[in-house]
């Protein structure tokens, strides 16, 4: 793809990083040079990390991230492509990788202007720089994983690069993230700094991106291995025509290298990644938010459990930065309809919600809509109900925990977990338009994960360290303590990687992480192909060796002369 300089700035791009009430000089369609001389650090580093809200317009990012995995589902009307691995010329395949690209240009030139800057203070020009190195590396990252070697831009054509790059391969393309993260937490400010602005990436983001992306490179490279995932089919026909739902099942994988890795040592960037980890946990910028009702309320936004997040405009009228992503997965009460529930079609599958063995756990109480009004009664002038899961049947009967005897079970593709994180938006209930809800990229309870992760890889079991840290994420959620699952059951460094990928399913549901987990273990054909050919909703869960990487736009192909072919299969 040809990366053409950007010569405008938009000052709503403001809106991408915070939301406070800025000062500064607002410039519109200007060179970015002018920007720069007039020292808008402020607005580059904003234009830079606008462009990740192109990717949220029309919902393209959380297409590819979440319905490409064994847990999600919905109609297949909306599942028919990205859902069901139709990936060629698909315009949320094609964005993806554009507007990343895009993102990767205007994060370097961008610093190769700040770094000009001469009328601002070190400490401000020097975390403007650092902000813009973890776009880039988090813009990477992204790409690599979705499309494993490709072209790499390491400085900005403005500062002399061409325009056209050959694929750089995966090892390359790690070792300039890596380098750019290292940058940027020797530049920035920490979050406790009284120079962080609400929203922004800091020091820690770097850091807990690094270890994110070590541990990454741990589990992909790891040659040998075993890990086991609940899965299998949703449901099965009978003999008379009528269909049973089936409860999943574990099914342990043989893990292999992951394409492109194989010259990484697994051991040694599992070690980085403990280390890094617990550099963040113990520097303090970040911590748990203290339930998952908190963590998820509107006056949480930008909280310090959240590391880096896509930012959206808290304006109802300004719809440009919002997005319909609490609409789609969770819906809401169309008072037209007199509050009929709408929209809310992509749900976690069944399975998801019976990895669960902790009814009491918050993510499943608090976390997952039980009650949905479907119908209204025009006799009886009220709404009636639809209720899941199944086993909540007893409290219906009863009309106990919220339910009303006259509830009915949830069916069709409303058997499933809509998830109420979405509902962190300013006004709810939500009214089916975009809505201001913050994508989550980053998360403190991720760092806690990924150090118990490599802690188990690199010593062979979890530690009591692990544990602990693991532990401070259960209390918070109101689940069983790792620690009492080792003192019942002790941990082997199997069932503990078991057991992990397990929590970071439940933990971050929703939210864009379950395809990578797949991929970077190894074991996501596996995975897939384990539900059978559809599942119950009959979305396409079979995939292929090509569905390993995602393949190029055809215009990246045919316009760039260092690539002759798109990747495998594709």
């Amino acid at each position: 793809m040809k990366i053409t300089k950007i010569f405008s700035i938009l000052a709503a791009s403001l809106f991408m990083l915070t939301a406070c009430d800025l000062e500064e000089e607002t410039f519109t369609f200007v060179a970015g040079e002018d920007v720069a001389a007039a020292g808008a650090y402020d607005q580059l580093v904003a234009g830079a990390f606008e462009t990740l809200s192109f990717l949220f317009e029309w919902g393209g990012y959380h297409d590819i991230t979440n319905f490409d995995t064994d847990y999600q589902s919905g109609p297949t009307w909306a599942f028919g492509t990205a859902g069901e691995g139709n990936f060629y010329n698909n315009g949320a395949v094609n964005n993806l990788f554009n507007y990343y690209s895009t993102a990767i240009h205007r994060a370097n030139y961008h610093y190769y202007l700040v770094s000009g800057i001469s009328n601002i203070s070190e400490k401000d020009r020097n975390n403007a720089m650092g902000e813009l190195r973890v776009l880039k590396a988090w813009c990477l990252f992204q790409l690599v994983q979705f499309f494993g070697p490709i072209p790499l831009f390491k400085t900005s054509i403005s500062d002399g690069n061409t325009p056209e790059q050959p694929r750089a391969s995966v090892k390359e393309v790690y070792e300039h993230i890596i380098e750019s993260l290292l940058e940027a937490e020797a530049l920035m400010y920490p979050r406790t700094d009284a120079s962080f602005l609400k929203g922004h990436v800091c020091r820690g983001t770097a850091k807990a991106l690094l270890a994110k992306v070590y541990a990454t490179i741990g589990s992909a490279s790891m040659k040998t291995g075993k890990i086991t995932v609940k899965g299998g089919p949703g449901q099965k026909e009978n003999p008379d025509g009528t269909t049973t739902r089936l409860m999943p099942v574990p099914n342990t994988f043989d893990k292999t290298v992951v394409a492109g890795y194989e010259e990484f040592d697994s051991q040694e960037y599992y070690r980085l990644a403990m280390e890094k980890a617990l550099e963040v946990i113990r520097e303090g910028e970040f911590q748990l938010a203290a339930s998952q009702s908190q963590l998820w309320s509107v006056a949480y936004k930008n909280g310090p459990e959240f590391q880096f997040c896509e930012q959206t405009a808290n304006d109802a009228g300004n719809t440009l930065y919002c997005n319909f992503v609490p609409s789609d997965y969770l819906g809401w009460p169309n008072p037209t309809k007199n509050g009929v529930w709408d929209a809310g079609y992509y749900t976690q599958r069944d399975h998801w919600l019976q990895t669960f063995d902790d009814w009491a756990d918050e993510r499943i109480t608090w976390g997952i809509l039980h009650r949905r009004p479907y119908y209204w009664d025009e006799t009886n002038s009220r709404l009636l109900y639809l209720y899941y899961p199944e086993r909540d049947s007893m409290y219906v009967r009863t009309g106990q925990n919220g339910y009303d005897p006259s509830d009915q079970p949830a069916y069709s593709i409303y058997y499933g977990s809509s998830l109420m994180k979405f509902s962190a938006v300013t006004t709810y209930p939500l009214d089916g338009n975009r809505a201001d809800y913050n994508w989550p990229y980053m998360r403190y309870a991720e760092t806690l994960l990924l150090y118990a992760e490599a802690d188990n890889e690199v010593n062979g079991r979890p530690s009591s360290e692990a544990l602990r840290v693991v532990d401070e994420l259960n209390a918070r959620n109101n689940s069983t303590r790792a620690s009492v699952r080792n003192s019942n059951t002790p941990f082997t460094q199997e069932s503990f990687r078991s057991y992990i990928l397990e929590e970071r399913a439940k933990e971050f549901a929703g939210e864009g992480h379950r395809r990578y987990d797949l991929l970077r273990w190894g074991i996501y054909l596996q995975v897939m192909n384990a539900i059978g050919t559809v599942d119950e909703n009959g979305v396409t869960k079979r995939r292929e060796q090509k569905h390993l990487l995602l393949p190029l736009p055809p215009n990246e192909v045919n316009a760039n002369p260092y690539i002759e072919t798109n990747n495998p299969g594709w």
